[in-house]
């Protein structure tokens, strides 16, 4: 895993908008202060899909958690096809109740870092109410950040990535007209491996790797041409 690296003293670059420059400084941020990356894997994308893997690991590379999560019902086929994730895999797995404070200790407090953060953030709360465990309330909510009530604030890679590469769009998959890309298709773009896409830990790598890469001299949609 790649170590934790020093941008304290890097300068703004001139080759970057104003925008830009503020994704530039965040990712820095987020490097300088360790900061988590979570992701999650479930049994669809539906608002009641269940999560069946769970990874967490440290911008500095430490790994904290890593476990598949064993759901309630089966795991649809047109979810195992996406992840490969099968019920044989998860039938020994711990089940959410097992898991849920373990999960909440770790991140508490902290930034985390997810590409796609109301999507990773939204599972873990559909979790708490399954199975009727305490979480944190949401405190405020923006296409960026989530801030919750324990002083955790989730931090999404994807619109901050939009918001660097800068390709316009009028279609849904935006919050303010730069499109949002795939991590894979993000990763390639910055010349980044793409691994075993997917699967919690493999996509907390290139999660890590990505933002890593915005902390430097990241590519843009306006110096590709």
């Amino acid at each position: 895993m790649t170590a934790l690296l020093n941008y304290a003293t890097l300068p703004s670059l001139p080759a970057y908008n104003a925008l830009q420059q503020s994704v530039i400084d965040q990712a820095r941020s987020w490097i300088l202060h360790d900061g988590l990356v979570l992701d999650c894997e479930t049994c669809g994308l539906g608002e009641a899909a269940e999560i069946i893997e769970i990874a967490i690991m440290t911008m500095g590379g430490v790994l904290l958690f890593n476990s598949l999560i064993k759901p309630s019902l089966p795991i649809p086929e047109e979810a195992t096809a996406v992840h490969g994730i099968t019920d044989d895999m998860v039938a020994n797995a711990p089940s959410w109740p097992e898991v849920h404070d373990q999960i909440w200790q770790l991140i508490k407090g902290r930034p985390v870092l997810a590409y796609g953060a109301a999507f990773d953030f939204g599972r873990i709360d559909v979790m708490a109410h399954l199975y009727g465990l305490e979480s944190p309330t949401v405190s405020s909510h923006t296409a960026s950040r989530i801030a919750l009530s324990n002083g955790t604030s989730w931090m999404c890679v994807m619109q901050a990535y939009a918001q660097l590469w800068q390709e316009p769009t009028a279609c849904a998959q935006s919050a303010d007209g730069w499109r949002w890309k795939a991590l894979t298709e993000a990763c390639r773009a910055q010349g980044i491996p793409v691994g075993r896409a997917h699967r919690a830990l493999d996509d907390c790598l290139m999660t890590q790797a990505l933002v890593n890469a915005m902390a430097g001299e990241p590519v843009t949609r306006a110096n590709t041409f």
